[in-house]
């Protein structure tokens, strides 16, 4: 415990400078605010149009939030901007948004986030989507991009749309009046049921067959979670629907959801991944087999055994007890630690990958333990010398030398370094 302790105070040090240092160079910033989204495929009111709608959440703890006489406000922009195939811009939009809150204690939740949404009517085509959030008050900015190929559904006699999770429903008489949507990439294990909302285009009015409708859910290890079927009359040429699914079945982890439908001889398929969170996770963890591994730089051989051979019933409970031990403010929502060690992993993972995964790597392994080196030396072209790299950690009075040996960016320890010695408390 005593050298536990160590570390944890060690790495709250790093931590607490973490804000301090300057981006490494060539990699990203690391210190930028965390968001969610999730983009839906639906048929358009505009004639040989494609409608995608966009659901954004970010957690309160992402922003800045600034006190006024009577409550504390953030306030934030959303910038979305849409290309074709060849880099065209086609359409874009920005707009801001305010949060308002009375309470001090929401501005550091996790729990509570702001939701907001846009859509476009887009030709039917590849696009690719460039997102980005700026925090108003500190001017950082986080991105994301991803690509799309937008189905032509006004072209199609029968077809399904893109999944959209939802917590809350609005139903009357006459239907699905409204929903409240859940970004499939931040799903919180909250609630009793998960809706899965979609559409059915059926354009056939000679057939008023009824819907024979499947799903199958299956975890990141392709196991089948939960498998049902049943039948569903036709509304008209756009039937809304939805199922429930008993999140009894679910833990935290990433899924698939497969929605197959019927219809006499026609058939059409979606599907959809999502990652389902405990309230307090880090935003970086969406695969607990994995995060057990990663544990290695700060566990013990006995404890990284024991985490890892828990019944798959047991190991989150295990998890979540293995970090409120270490949790530098008990009592609080938030776990800085555990946050802080799984954003380096990230880091890691999206900086120094290469033949392997970033977060083994040796420059990882460094990153991971120590954080950001207080300054960097870097030697690409030597003439009598491998490519080579110091990073200098002046709080701790050490250095460490990476040798690109391979020629390929694969930089190694020059000498190799026993991460289990930082577990003890030893410095050599």
């Amino acid at each position: 415990m005593k050298a536990l302790s160590v570390i944890l105070l060690v790495m709250l040090i790093i931590t607490q400078g973490l804000l301090a240092q300057e981006e490494m160079g060539r990699y990203r910033n690391e210190d930028v605010p965390e968001f969610y989204y999730d983009i839906i495929n639906v048929a358009s009111s505009e004639t040989g149009k494609s409608r995608i709608n966009l659901y954004f959440e970010i957690p309160y703890d992402e922003l800045q939030f600034v006190r006024t006489d009577s409550s504390y406000i953030a306030k934030y922009e959303l910038t979305v901007v849409v290309y074709d195939k060849d880099g065209e811009q086609v359409d874009g939009k920005i707009w801001e948004e305010a949060i308002e809150v009375t309470n001090y204690s929401l501005t550091n939740s996790r729990k509570n986030y702001s939701l907001t949404n846009t859509f476009f009517h887009l030709d039917p085509d590849d696009i690719r989507v460039s997102i980005g959030l700026m925090d108003l008050d500190t001017q950082k900015t986080g991105f994301r991009k991803t690509r799309l190929d937008l189905r032509d559904f006004s072209d199609q006699k029968f077809a399904v749309s893109d999944v959209t999770f939802t917590d809350q429903l609005e139903i009357d008489s006459l239907g699905i009046k409204s929903i409240h949507p859940q970004v499939a990439d931040y799903i919180r294990a909250t609630g009793s049921q998960l809706f899965c909302y979609f559409e059915i285009y059926s354009t056939d009015t000679k057939k008023n067959q009824a819907f024979d409708i499947s799903y199958t859910l299956t975890d990141s290890k392709k196991h089948e979670v939960l498998k049902e079927s049943y039948l569903r009359r036709r509304d008209s040429s756009r039937t809304m629907e939805y199922f429930a699914i008993d999140r009894s079945v679910l833990t935290h982890g990433r899924y698939t959801l497969e929605v197959d439908v019927k219809q006499g001889r026609r058939e059409d398929k979606v599907k959809k991944a999502f990652i389902l969170r405990w309230a307090g996770a880090p935003s970086t963890v969406s695969d607990l087999t994995l995060a057990i591994q990663q544990l290695r730089y700060i566990a013990k051989n006995s404890e990284l055994k024991e985490l890892m051979k828990a019944p798959e019933d047991e190991k989150l409970d295990n998890f979540k007890e293995f970090w409120q031990k270490r949790d530098p403010s008990p009592g609080t929502e938030k776990n800085e630690l555990m946050n802080e060690y799984y954003r380096r992993i990230e880091y890691a993972n999206e900086n120094f990958s290469g033949f392997r995964e970033g977060w083994i790597s040796d420059m990882g392994m460094i990153y991971i333990i120590f954080g950001p080196p207080s300054d960097i030396e870097r030697h690409p072209f030597e003439r009598e010398y491998k490519p080579y790299e110091i990073w200098y950690y002046y709080h701790i009075n050490r250095q460490f030398v990476f040798v690109d040996e391979s020629g390929f960016g694969d930089y190694r320890l020059s000498n190799p370094y026993n991460w289990r010695n930082w577990q003890d408390g030893i410095y050599y």
